[in-house]
This record gives structure tokens, sequence and C-alpha cells, in this order.
């Protein structure tokens, strides 16, 4: 029993219950031995339930902080889908398996619309969620529109922090939206910032690394945030038809059946 007190005592350490332990202690001295297994092991379901749902609660909080939009997980997407999912399923089930604080997610999907970028790197980020992870998804778009708008306002330090907070950063849809000198110039300092914290990057785009600088306002700016993005990032091409018929192909298989 004495090893099943002390995992109590370290779960109301845990748990920041102060008075639990002095409580327990004062009442099994006045149990028989009998008594007191049974009181030690309703605790132990008590602080093991406990446990339980804070866990729950503060991923549901994670998975909220996160504006994922829609959550979409590994579990639904089909790897068999063609040769360049297949090709890239064992290495991308590598990092999605193994995400901690120690080895935060670095990814880049690049492949045109509809071939499912957005949901593996929704997938990590839910995984990053799950594991305890502070996790923020975001738009090119909108990032860029609120890093210029936080300039005019003098805010953008606060702006720059913000997007540098969370552990793991999605950037989805890079490429559907030109930088302006100003623009490219923030955008780079976020991603430098990240890279030098060495935080995790998600990162969708339907450009090639070789076409950046159509959307940021000179090939130097787009020189080095390729540079920053692709260092440690696990890079993945996605080719073929669209996903998303794909998806509902399988979709109308499974009401048929």
């Amino acid at each position: 029993m004495e090893i099943e007190k002390e995992y109590l005592y370290k779960s109301f350490k845990e748990l920041r219950i102060k008075h639990f332990a002095e409580v327990l202690d004062r009442g099994l001295t006045e149990q028989d031995p009998k008594q007191q297994v049974v009181t030690v092991n309703l605790f132990k379901r008590c602080c093991e339930k406990e446990k339980s749902e804070r866990k729950t609660s503060q991923i549901a909080t994670r998975i909220k902080s996160a504006r994922f939009g829609q959550v979409q997980t590994v579990e639904n997407y089909d790897f068999s889908y063609n040769a360049s999912t297949r090709k890239m399923e064992k290495i991308y089930l590598g990092i999605h398996n193994n995400v901690d604080r120690e080895n935060l997610p670095k990814a880049i999907f690049v492949g045109n619309t509809g071939l499912g970028k957005t949901h593996l790197a929704r997938a990590l980020g839910y995984a990053s969620c799950q594991r305890g992870l502070s996790v923020l998804f975001i738009t090119a778009a909108e990032m860029a529109t609120n890093l210029l708008q936080a300039q005019k306002l003098a805010l953008l330090e606060k702006e720059i922090a913000r997007l540098k907070k969370p552990q793991v950063l999605i950037i989805d849809e890079l490429g559907y939206v030109d930088f302006d000198t100003q623009g490219s110039q923030l955008f780079f300092q976020v991603i430098s910032a990240r890279h030098d914290a060495g935080l995790g990057l998600i990162v969708t785009t339907n450009l090639n690394f070789s076409q950046f600088n159509q959307i940021f306002a000179n090939e130097a700016v787009a020189t080095v945030v390729v540079d920053r993005m692709v260092n440690e990032a696990e890079i993945f091409f996605l080719e073929g038809d669209s996903y998303r018929k794909h998806q509902k192909s399988l979709k109308n298989k499974s009401k048929e059946k």
C-alpha cells in the first residue's frame, strides 16, 4: 500500500491539491488495514478521474485556441490515394507520431489546390494539441493583413509576439496572396524569429520554392524566407488529381454499402 500512497502524494502535488495528503494521513490512522486499502483505492480512482478530465479539457481548449476552422485528423486521410501520398506516408507518420516538446513538427506541403495539403497540416496541428503543445492555424493572407494593420496601429511588436508564441504555427495557402515590400519584410521577421527560437512551423503552398519571388517583393526576401522555412523541415510534394474528389468518391461508396 505504500506504493499507492506515494502515487497519491505525487498526484496531489501534480493536481495542486494542497491539503489532501494531510487529510488522508489523518484519516488512515483512524482506520483498520482493510479500510485503509479501500480508502487509498478510492482516492486513487478520484485522482485518475481528475487527471483524465483535466487532460480532456486542456486538449479541447488548445484545439479551440488553435483556430483550425475544421478539425481534420490523420485517421481520416487516405494515403493510398496516389503515388505521391503513398511515398510520403512513412515519413509523415514518423513526424505525426513523434510530436512532443522536444520534437516540434516542421513540415512544408507543396502542391496544387485540392490535394489534401491543409488536411495533412491540420492533422499535425491536431496531434500537437493532443500532446500538450500550443498551436495556431492562420492563412498567409490573414497573417499579412494582421501584420500590416498592427504596424499602422503601432502594435507590430505585439502581433509578432503573438505569432511567435505558439509552439507550432501553421501557415496555410502561402502563394495565393502577394506581399508588398513591407509585408514581405514583416513575414520574414516572423519566420526568422520562430526559426531562431527553434519553434515548430508547418506551411502549405501551391508554389515551388523557385516561384516564391512571384509573391514576395524581391528575390532577396524570397531567398531568405525559403532558407528559414526549409531548414530542418520535411518537404512533401503532392501531385495528382483532386483529393477532395477522391474523398467524395469514398463517401459515396460508403453510403452505397
